[in-house]
């Protein structure tokens, strides 16, 4: 028995706080769900901390500015902020609705916060609100939560209400065309007499008279026919405007309401995608996005392609559908993390595999000294993949006569497929894997003060000028460029053509392009053990050339490179501390070595598809002292740039 009152007890206790969470309040159909978790947030930078902060001084101070004296603190808006804070977008109807829930542990005082006399509270049973009449745009609130929620109607009818004229009729009144065609006949001929008439400049000018039109339909004269019709249309487009925009009131309030004091059929608690995405509920925000299609339908515009409705030969649901992104942003002692998951449906992971299926050259490690690395992008990519996939995706999306389309719709879906199916019959897709074998590597080795030369020019009293020669000094970068390819021969060809015109230089086996006005380095390229270098350092590649380049790499950049599609690296300390002062914005000059002290390495890495799924993280590191967690890093970081 006492295991018993043990269960009910704790399964009241799990409902009482499912019961609180505003979650139970968004529909499960809705498309993005941002979660910003405020108990974590409030372990992690205290409520007195954030006020005493320069961020949260600015906002008291918009507090008091807003309620005319009435709140001077945060804590007086009365927010509850050990709950969840909810944002999430909801299409429908061709309407988004964008709409921020916010806890409370009371709204007393939110009617202070509407002291402006164009803000009027209306109160309606259980629930107060103020709504912008111009785009319905409201906040509504009763004793718990507040609702912000701002439409935006994506339809084409909704911004064709909103123009002056008719921009669809884009003829002339007949009347107008005729008097305007017999005017500009009669400023013709007087213009040949004038002409033939006289020898000089001033003759010309003298009889030359350009008669005045007649009166005519585009006079502005407000009794003519064709300005009464301008002013008729004027005045239907916008009366149809005002109609439609007091019915998107409606709709947003009743949406509002319905939000605020109702339930929903199904709410996003029971949608079994974010359920799964909600993990261990240890992070400090979340985003969830859902079902691509519908939100790629509801976006894109219905003119997009001309006259052809693009939704009716797209496929998307084939490509899009069952689509989820799930992304956590966790912010721990010494790192801040943002994590990302990707989950495709079979048919877009079937074709996405061989593009991100590459083989990673292991030579390329060879390459790589970190103590010179500044900074890395490294891509493991399949070209053959690649060149194989697009055609057949595309063919997926566009293939299939939809109910109801056009012969539009029809000709460019078939013309689309065609073409596709066109350049994979003339590509030899693994001949191009041998050009570019899809894995490649962009090294940032070093920042350096270079002498440039430039053009200027200067003028005398009489605004003649003359080109001058000057010299600045710029901070270029040094780089080194690989790719795997396994036709040598092309690239020599092609190197040849390069010297015989005399743009390109070779010696010891190494080829050298000359700074120019538009290349502020000077580039040297060669090919070595199956790889193409494309570098700005002549040291760097002789040293390769010759095997006595200094690597070194530690094991977890090597893993982080090896083993991903996608890899970039950013050592943050390095990269300010080699800036000069000179060209950091003014603003930021009294704080370099602030920002060289709290710089701190970035790395971001995108995995390869795993099942349906790709995988990236993002991780920030944070210097060793100064900040008790990445967080409140952010917030110092904020406060000393704003002094």
């Amino acid at each position: 028995m006492k295991n018993l009152y043990t269960f009910i007890l704790t399964l009241v206790l799990v409902l009482a706080a499912q019961a609180q969470d505003l979650a139970n309040k968004i529909p499960s159909d809705a498309n993005v769900v941002v979660t910003v978790k405020g108990k974590n947030v409030l372990q992690l930078l205290s409520l007195k901390e954030f006020s005493e902060s320069k961020l949260g001084q600015q906002m008291v101070k918009e507090i008091n500015r807003e309620t005319k004296g009435e709140l001077g603190a945060i804590e007086d808006l009365g927010l509850n902020l050990k709950e969840n804070f909810y944002y999430f977008l909801q299409t429908k109807d061709g309407v988004f609705y964008n709409t921020f829930m916010i806890p409370f542990s009371d709204t007393d005082n939110m009617t202070k916060l509407f002291l402006n006399e164009w803000d009027e509270v209306i109160t309606d049973g259980e629930a107060s609100y103020v709504q912008k009449k111009y785009d319905g745009s409201l906040v509504i609130w009763n004793k718990t939560t507040m609702a912000v929620v701002i439409p935006s109607d994506q339809s084409n009818d909704y911004y064709d209400d909103y123009g002056y004229y008719d921009y669809n009729d884009y003829s002339i009144p007949p009347v107008a065309a005729e008097e305007t065609l017999e005017a500009v006949e009669e400023v013709e001929e007087t213009v040949i007499e004038a002409v033939e008439a006289t020898e000089t400049v001033e003759e010309y000018a003298e009889e030359v008279v350009i008669p005045k039109p007649t009166a005519s339909a585009y006079d502005y004269d407000n009794n003519s026919e064709y300005q009464k019709d301008i002013e008729r249309k004027r005045i239907e487009r916008r009366a149809k405007r005002d109609e439609r925009q007091q019915a998107q009131n409606k709709g947003t309030l009743d949406f509002a309401k319905q939000l605020l004091i109702g339930k929903p059929p199904r709410n996003i608690l029971q949608n079994n995608s974010y359920k799964k995405s909600l993990g261990k509920g240890g992070d400090e925000a979340m985003v969830w996005m859902n079902d691509f299609s519908k939100f790629y339908k509801e976006m894109l515009p219905k003119d997009l392609l001309g006259p052809a409705n693009p939704y009716e030969f797209l496929n998307l649901d084939e490509i899009y559908g069952g689509m989820t992104l799930t992304g956590r942003l966790n912010f721990e002692e010494d790192q801040a993390v943002m994590g990302m998951e990707y989950t495709m449906n079979d048919a877009l992971a079937k074709a996405y595999k061989p593009m991100y299926n590459g083989k990673f050259n292991k030579n390329f490690l060879s390459y790589i000294n970190e103590d010179r690395l500044l900074g890395y992008l490294n891509v493991n990519l399949s070209t053959q993949g690649i060149l194989e996939a697009y055609p057949s995706l595309i063919e997926t999306m566009l293939t299939g006569k939809k109910e109801g389309a056009d012969s539009k719709a029809e000709t460019i879906a078939a013309a689309t497929t065609s073409i596709t199916r066109l350049f994979s019959l003339l590509i030899d897709e693994e001949g191009a894997s041998k050009i570019i074998r899809g894995d490649m590597l962009l090294l940032l080795t070093d920042l350096r003060e270079k002498e440039v030369t430039y053009v200027d020019y200067e003028y005398d009293e009489d605004y003649n000028y003359k080109k001058i020669e000057k010299t600045k000094t710029e901070t270029v970068p040094d780089f080194l460029f690989l790719f795997t390819s396994e036709e040598e021969k092309m690239f020599k060809n092609f190197m040849k053509i390069g010297v015989s015109e005399k743009k390109v230089d070779y010696q010891n086996g190494i080829y050298f392009i000359d700074a120019s006005g538009s290349n502020p380095f000077d580039i040297h390229v060669m090919y070595h053990d199956n790889t193409v270098f494309i570098g700005s350092s002549l040291e760097h590649l002789s040293q390769i050339r010759k095997g006595t380049y200094p690597a070194k790499l530690s094991n977890q950049l090597k893993k982080d490179i090896r083993n991903n599609a996608t890899s970039f690296y950013i050592n943050g300390k390095s990269i300010v501390s080699r800036i000069p002062s000179e060209a950091f914005p003014r603003e930021l000059r009294d704080n370099i070595d602030f920002l060289t002290n709290n710089t701190e390495d970035l790395n971001v890495n995108f995995s390869k598809i795993k099942g349906n799924t790709m995988s990236g993280e993002m991780i920030l590191q944070i210097p060793d002292q100064g900040h008790k967690n990445s967080l409140a890093y952010f917030f110092n970081l904020v406060d000393k740039l704003m002094e």
